[in-house]
């Protein structure tokens, strides 16, 4: 009888690395998506290896129908679209580039979408387009700020906090970091007080991990403890930020404006649509909503899936 080859599903092919799909076909069959969710379960019943980025969640049901499925590959840092521990209590390794920290420092797609969402609030930028767009043109209704004038705060000093603070240099800004990472201490601008590092800052660039300990870590109080006025940068997790707290702190002009990349349970579409952010934002002009795309660039897509796919080609054999 001859042996099945491995089946290969790659969820989300849009712009899919050339070099890395010719490296797969070498191991196996390639299934190419898009798929709508319920067909992508339906064809990774069988699939030895799933490869998405982050369109598609995978619970525990969509796993307990791919029983055998080997490995789920993923050109992400964060893993919360993955039911990480059934994925573990069935034998499936998730490959990522989670702890990947100094290849991860050459990919600079997420501090950058960081900058443009900072330049596009201070600047009303979406809003000035619009504007003329519908046939206006009053410079006075958009009138913003220097950023040399403003203070940065960078919550978060990992592998983009650290870009941040190349990219505020450039810009002649001044900046201060929170990090709990005791191996940070001592180094310039750090600030080891979280009360007294969100009361000294303008504008907020949040860049931490998404965890236990990190859900809804900027809370009504914590929120409260910055500057009147302030503004709130978020390319991290929708989760970090308590979205009831920060629409309340809003709408009472206690925070000046908002922009992000991210929204609590952004990946369950029902939940999204019920974002008191997102509602917030179609009716107000500061806050700035994008979907996740700061590390969407075809650079960077492609260098990471080409990265994990080596991963698990070493790890295959």
């Amino acid at each position: 009888m001859e042996k099945r080859r491995t089946k290969i599903v790659i969820a989300e092919p849009s712009r899919f690395s050339p070099y890395g799909l010719n490296m797969l076909k070498q191991i196996g069959d390639v299934i190419l998506g898009p798929f709508s969710h319920s067909q992508l379960m339906e064809t990774c019943a069988d699939a030895d290896v799933l490869i998405l980025r982050l369109q598609h969640v995978v619970n525990a049901k969509f796993l307990k129908l791919a029983q055998n499925l080997k490995y789920i590959v993923t050109p992400t840092t964060g893993l919360n679209h993955i039911d990480a521990e059934t994925a573990s209590s069935m034998g499936i390794e998730i490959i990522s580039l989670k702890g990947e920290t100094e290849y991860l420092k050459s990919i600079p797609s997420t501090a950058e979408h960081t900058w443009g969402l900072l330049l596009a609030l201070v600047r009303h930028i979406p809003q000035a387009n619009k504007h003329v767009i519908n046939g206006l043109w009053n410079r006075d209704a958009f009138i913003g700020r220097n950023l040399t004038n403003l203070k940065l705060g960078i919550l978060g000093f990992g592998r983009v906090g650290k870009q941040i603070a190349r990219y505020a240099e450039a810009f002649d800004m001044t900046y201060s970091f929170y990090d709990i990472d005791n191996e940070l201490n001592n180094l310039p601008n750090q600030t080891e007080d979280l009360t007294g590092f969100l009361a000294s800052i303008d504008v907020l660039t949040v860049h931490i991990p998404l965890n236990d300990k990190t859900t809804h870590f900027l809370n009504a109080e914590k929120l409260s403890k910055l500057k009147k006025g302030s503004l709130i940068i978020n390319t991290s997790r929708g989760e970090i930020i308590d979205e009831v707290a920060l629409v309340a702190s809003l709408i009472d002009g206690h925070i000046g404006g908002v922009a992000v990349d991210v929204l609590n349970q952004e990946l369950i579409k029902e939940e999204r649509e019920k974002s008191i952010l997102l509602k917030y934002a179609q009716s107000h002009i500061n806050a700035i909503i994008t979907p996740h795309i700061a590390g969407a660039t075809i650079d960077s897509m492609q260098q990471t899936e080409e990265f994990v796919i080596k991963k698990l080609l070493y790890k295959w054999g």
